[in-house]
Formats: C-alpha cells, structure tokens, sequence
C-alpha cells in the first residue's frame, strides 16, 4: 500500500509505517512492530503514543508487557470525516470575518490615497474633477474661507468661474465663511445653489468636501492643496461641517 496515502491525511511517514505494520501483525508487543515497520525501538514507542492519541491503535497489558493493536482501518475514514468537518467549520468562521478584514484593508487604502497639488493648475485639476463628478442636487461643503481681498485677483478670479460652472450645473454649496469674508465674494453670496453662513473667525485654510474627496487648501499667496480620498475621512469632516454650520449666523 502507498503511504503518501496516509500521510495526505496526517500521518506522518513513521506513523503510516507502524500503523500499516500492525494491521498485518495484529496484536503483538514492540519487537516485532519494529522490525516489520523499519522505526527504530526508540521511535516506536512516541510514534505509538501519537497514533493512540488519533484513536488509530489501542494497548493492554499482559504479564506487564504492553501489546498494541491497530484499530480497524474504518477509524481513518472518521478521521478523514472529522478533519472535513473541521474544515469546513474553519472555512465558515473565515467567511464570516472576511467581509470585516476587507473594511480593514479598503480604510488603509483609502486613507493612504493622498495627493498634493500646486499652483492656479492644481486648482483647476482638482476642482474640474469635482464638477465633473458631482450631480445636480448634490452638496459640497466648504469651511474656513476668510475675506476674498486675502486670495487675490488670480485665484478669485478661478473661484468665480468655478462658481459660474457649479450654478450652471446645479450643484449645491454650502459655505461657512469667516465673519471678515462678509460682502467680498458676491459670486458665492448670491448664487441661488450657494448657502452661505459666518463664523466670528477667519482662516488662511479652507477644507472642501464633497462624496469621498477631502481638499485641504491655502489659498494665499501660490496655492497648495492636499487631495484625500476617503470615505471615512470625507464623513468624519462633513460631521464637523453640520456642528459648525449650526453655530454659524446668517
């Protein structure tokens, strides 16, 4: 008989050895165990323990001598049977924690999707993306904008077109200025898609948000901006946004 057989179900190459030699011995002590299995005596004795630990081969004693017997060959196909069921129980648990291990890795890489832009280009590479992929109806939210005399003529000058493009679209923003920014982007203050409240404080920082896109921009001077693609992330600052938009004054 092969015994890759056997050892594909547990076995090990000693174990198939001596459980094979005793089958076709039948009871006997160690002596003649060994000599037909090919184990060394000192070997026979763990090998024996280990099969009668797998139900596989059973001792008594005679006249204080230990006789060992192979349990009938139907005991594998129950081993084989519980190392199936075991199996599958262990498959089960593993599908069951697959869908949580996915989240896992899917916020890892979403939170390590993060991009940086420069200059008027970068403005326009990040937020044609976002008119490209927002709908009518849908929001963007924006926080931290200070007085629009602060952005100069350049950059004011992109935000107002990229107003003009969000309003032909239909896409609704909401706004939270500083109170210094009062009066100084009439093409955001009067949009009919814009909704438009002040905070007594200003900031050179500016956060938009909009789906699963974070943008965290400086306006001032040459711009640079940090594009974070997150849901996770995009969720966490839209939250802040509605505490912050209840405190706001119209």
């Amino acid at each position: 008989m092969n015994i890759e057989i056997l050892q594909r179900i547990g076995l090990t190459t000693g174990e198939s050895k001596v459980y094979l030699a005793l089958l076709k011995l039948g009871q006997t002590t160690t002596g003649p165990i060994v000599k037909k299995s090919g184990v060394t005596t000192s070997k026979s004795y763990k090998i024996l323990a280990r099969l009668e630990e797998k139900g596989l081969v059973s001792h008594v004693f005679k006249n204080k001598v230990s006789y060992f017997k192979a349990a009938s060959p139907e005991k594998i196909l129950d081993l084989v049977t519980t190392q199936y069921e075991e199996l599958e129980q262990k498959k089960k648990e593993v599908e069951r924690i697959i869908p949580e291990m996915l989240a896992y890795q899917k916020q890892i890489e979403e939170e390590q999707e993060a991009e940086i832009y420069y200059g008027l280009a970068g403005l326009d590479t990040v937020f044609s993306e976002q008119v490209r992929r927002l709908k009518r109806g849908e929001q963007t939210y924006v926080m931290g904008i200070t007085s629009g005399k602060a952005y100069g003529e350049k950059v004011n000058d992109f935000f107002r077109r990229l107003q003009a493009k969000r309003d032909q679209r239909g896409i609704v923003t909401k706004l939270l200025y500083g109170e210094n920014a009062r009066g100084t982007l009439p093409y955001q203050e009067n949009s009919t898609f814009c909704r438009v409240r002040y905070l007594p404080y200003a900031s050179l920082v500016a956060i938009n948000v909009y789906q699963d896109i974070t943008i965290i921009g400086v306006f001032v001077g040459n711009p640079v901006l940090f594009k974070i693609k997150s849901k996770a992330v995009a969720e966490n600052f839209k939250a802040y946004f509605e505490v912050l938009w209840k405190l706001g004054r119209m």
